[in-house]
């Protein structure tokens, strides 16, 4: 079977099992849907391996051999081929495009879903869907020369066209909720709209009332109508917002950019605003004794650093 239709079908069943709605069909939808667009990723990169090169560009390991003409040429070794990380390495390489924030949030849902979520409905992998549709509108008419609705049938096209309006509809009410409650921390409130249901892996949750303080809000999953209250969410959606910047920080060795807030204990100081998106909280972040800026793992010790407050207390 070729990779084309390996994808186009990987797909189609995808969305049939999104149909049946049983846990362990939903489950397979994220699992096809996910493999199917990848697929079809690596169908561009296999229209775009040189002649002879034994498919270089999807193989995970290529050599470099001498051609006929006193050159070097690449060729693909072994059968295994290239895992979603070396797919979009060469698609940036080659000037391919395609969204990588939506293959990331397929990615994320499809390795957490089977593992962290107790059940799943059909309205929790709408996002799934209507992801993966942005993903193969744009892609396949522009780097595959093939029109969306007659590669995967008026049916299976239909049916991720449904599942996207019905989504960006459900979104746009989940994102205007979110917006008339004063969370009084950017980062928060970017971070707020990504954070997933713990029940059934949804992104579609709104606040129960948008008038409450902050650490009254209540979130509402539109999917299964779980509840979460602002001491899990808040923190998560710090995590959420920051998480590059905090991968980023470590790799460097700086300071991370959210830590445990010393007054209410939660993953939920933000370093660059200075404050806590839970409580409020503005700690001193200069040490009272040697004047130097109290790093945030150690916050918890301020108005002194862990240094000082260290030799403090064996003063005492």
């Amino acid at each position: 079977m070729d990779l084309l239709t390996n994808a186009v079908e990987s797909i189609q069943t995808g969305v049939e099992d999104y149909g049946v709605a049983s846990r362990p069909r939903l489950l397979s939808a994220v699992r096809n849907i996910h493999a199917g667009v990848l697929l079809l990723y690596k169908e561009a990169l296999l229209r775009r391996s040189p002649a002879g090169s034994n498919e270089a560009l999807i193989k995970s390991r290529v050599k470099f051999v001498p051609d006929s003409k006193g050159g070097i040429a690449v060729v693909g070794v072994g059968v295994k081929t290239v895992d979603a990380h070396q797919i979009l390495e060469r698609f940036k390489d080659l000037g391919i495009i395609t969204d990588t924030k939506l293959l990331a949030e397929i990615t994320r849902v499809r390795n957490e879903v089977e593992h962290y979520y107790p059940k799943i409905t059909q309205d929790a992998l709408r996002g799934v869907i209507a992801s993966a549709f942005l993903i193969i509108r744009d892609f396949a008419p522009r780097e595959l020369g093939e029109q969306p609705r007659d590669l995967l049938g008026q049916d299976t096209w239909n049916a991720m066209l449904t599942a996207n309006e019905l989504y960006q509809v459900e979104r746009a009410d989940c994102d205007s909720a979110l917006g008339r409650v004063s969370w009084e921390s950017d980062t928060l409130s970017s971070g707020v709209g990504k954070i997933r249901c713990r029940e059934c892996g949804s992104d579609l949750l709104q606040p129960l009332d948008a008038v409450v303080a902050l650490t009254d809000v209540v979130l509402s999953c539109r999917a299964c109508g779980a509840e979460v209250g602002a001491e899990e969410f808040v923190p998560a959606a710090i995590e959420e917002a920051l998480s590059w910047d905090a991968y980023v920080a470590v790799k460097d060795g700086n300071d991370e950019p959210y830590g445990t807030c010393p007054s209410c204990g939660l993953e939920s100081y933000v370093l660059g605003e200075g404050s806590c998106a839970y409580c409020g909280e503005t700690a001193d972040r200069e040490c009272a004794r040697c004047h130097r800026a109290i790093p945030l793992n150690e916050m918890g010790s301020a108005p002194l650093c862990a240094y000082c407050d260290h030799l403090m207390s064996k003063d005492d």
